[in-house]
């Protein structure tokens, strides 16, 4: 569907089954009509147009001529009023076909196109701009960036999660060949892309393209692409898309296919995937868990290692299961538990308050004996929005930059990176951004990467253990972890991580504003110890106290279910990384 060159012409083709006539207006010359070619489908071949060239369908129906936008359009003009025809074979690529890491090595990044890195004075980010600021992230480590919503939607600066069409990027973010740019470089640094899809609901505004798009639109259904069937009809977000008509079906399977042909985009964040599969999670929506399967399967058969991730949040494991069991095939999806035990942990102000069983059975949490088919974070766009803050901003609300806001803050992200699983940050949180999300967000401010540089280089360490730079941590990237040592009265977490196993990390961690001195913990063997991190390091915070990182001796007592014990200084809301 949509606009196609070919040799010496371009393909036009649509769905309009309640239409009696199609043709096409655009700047390649006079009008040309379109015939019906069966199921509701008009198709013309015009010679000479070419791409470039801007053009919409103007259709004769029972409601009248009705001037639409291409449903399948790869790109919208800068007015609104018309689509430009592109020959995605014309872009230049300089890097190589791209095989993104593997889900035991990524570092995801979420970002939003619309406020992460503006040029000085402006609120216009844009994927050149994107672009722009990937040496940063590539200095802090991240090998993943999922953009938020990049596809066209129904406002200038908003999230995105208000999809008008789902194939063409959003004007004020750029062109197509700007997209393919910034797939393009970050594939040169090792860094793949993502994109946040939207296909469980649609615009809700009534000048939406799609809605009524062929003027069969009986009140209160919104047309041909949308459910009539009012059990399946809305949802609290706008119409639900009908995944049970094959053209619908075939269109969002199409869009899918092309970022990942014609970008070279890595993979997909689905958003509220339990509002295809289902209705919130309950009961069956006709044809979403064929849609998201078919989706799946048509994008490994183009990328086999391509990343692919459900927000369901309803804890269904199946939703991660292979196709072929009978799953959706995912590869991963959203465990809002993880997040949840952690703020419940560290925002409140009264340290005895703080629940360390359920942080144990967030740091062991897996779906189908997997914990890599988990997607963990500590901060998010819904988390920070929609009424909610940043977790500085919700540990102290009069100061973010506070000692407790911080170190705690802190500990959480050094659960989140040395936990099985994969680990998510959001843009800023490095930076120790404050307050909240917007619905129109405010431009990230860059100059906090060098007023919170300590911060970052906390974050940037911890990624780097947590991607084994060193050699020296290569348990984070296995799925073994033994929470072995709960200590309640005092608020002490230690848990233990290996691969293959004798390649051991412990994690110690002091929910409590008490600084420990001399805190004993079972270690799985005799060999001295090394502090590979201890988040209290004057490097992360000129008020911290930590100035070396001894050895960890050990004796051969047994203590914890293991052959030895060893000491550690264990600091305030303090985080400890041993290895061997």
């Amino acid at each position: 569907m949509g606009a196609t060159v070919v040799p010496g012409a371009v393909d036009f083709r649509v769905w309009a089954p309640a239409a009696t006539a199609v043709s096409v207006v655009g700047t390649f010359g006079p009008a040309a009509a379109l015939a019906a070619v069966g199921e509701g489908v008009w198709h013309a071949r015009v010679a000479g147009a070419k791409a470039g060239d801007r053009y919409h369908f103007s259709l004769t129906t029972k409601a009248g001529v009705l001037e639409r936008l291409d449903p399948a359009a790869r790109e919208v003009a800068a007015s609104g009023a018309d689509c430009v025809v592109v020959d995605p074979a014309a872009f230049a690529w300089k890097s190589k076909p791209y095989t993104p890491h593997g889900r035991r090595e990524l570092v995801l990044y979420e970002l939003h196109v619309g406020s992460f890195a503006c040029p000085t004075g402006t609120a216009s980010c844009t994927f050149d701009s994107v672009r722009a600021r990937l040496p940063d992230l590539v200095d802090l480590g991240v090998n993943a960036v999922e953009l938020m919503p990049a596809n066209s939607f129904g406002t200038t600066r908003g999230w995105g999660y208000n999809p008008r069409l789902f194939g063409a990027p959003h004007v004020p973010y750029g062109t197509p060949d700007s997209l393919r740019a910034l797939v393009d470089a970050a594939h040169a640094s090792d860094v793949a892309v993502m994109l946040d899809v939207v296909y469980n609901h649609y615009d809700g505004w009534k000048g939406a393209p799609l809605r009524c798009f062929d003027g069969d639109c009986p009140d209160p259904s919104k047309g041909i692409y949308f459910f009539r069937d009012p059990a399946y009809r809305d949802t609290p977000w706008g119409p639900r898309p009908d995944f049970a008509t094959k053209q619908v079906a075939d269109h969002l399977v199409d869009v899918t296919e092309r970022f990942v042909r014609e970008y070279r985009v890595d993979g997909y964040r689905w958003d509220s995937v339990s509002n295809i599969r289902a209705l919130d999670g309950k009961g069956t929506v006709p044809g979403g868990r064929e849609l998201v399967a078919r989706a799946n399967d048509a994008t490994r058969k183009l990328l086999p290692e391509a990343i692919l991730v459900a927000e369901d949040l309803k804890g269904d494991a199946n939703v991660s299961a292979p196709t072929a069991a009978g799953g959706l095939g995912f590869g991963a999806q959203w465990d809002a538990s993880f997040r949840w035990a952690l703020a419940d942990a560290l925002i409140p102000y009264d340290d005895n308050t703080r629940d360390l069983f359920r942080v144990r059975d967030a740091i062991k949490g897996q779906y189908n004996g997997d914990p890599f088919q988990r997607i963990i974070w500590t901060e998010d766009h819904d988390t920070v929005g929609n009424g909610g803050a940043r977790l500085p901003s919700r540990i102290d609300p009069t100061n973010s930059k506070s000692f407790a806001a911080r170190r705690r803050s802190m500990l959480a992200a050094g659960i989140l990176l040395t936990s099985p699983g994969v680990p998510m940050l959001f843009q800023g949180q490095e930076m120790l951004e404050a307050g909240t999300f917007a619905s129109t967000p405010d431009p990230l401010d860059w100059t906090h990467r060098a007023t919170n540089a300590p911060t970052v280089a906390y974050y940037r360490d911890l990624i780097a253990l947590r991607r084994n730079k060193a050699g020296t941590t290569g348990a984070l990237l296995g799925a073994g972890v033994d929470v072995y040592h709960l200590n309640d009265g005092a608020k002490v977490l230690v848990y233990r991580r290996w691969d293959k196993g004798g390649d051991d990390v412990v994690v110690v961690a002091n929910f409590t504003n008490k600084l420990f001195t001399v805190y004993e913990i079972g270690l799985p063997s005799a060999e001295p110890w090394k502090v590979r991190l201890s988040s209290d390091d004057v490097k992360y915070g000129a008020d911290f106290g930590t100035t070396s990182l001894p050895e960890v001796t050990t004796k051969p007592v047994a203590r914890d279910g293991l052959p030895h014990t060893g000491a550690v200084r264990l600091p305030a809301y303090g985080l400890l990384v041993l290895s061997r």
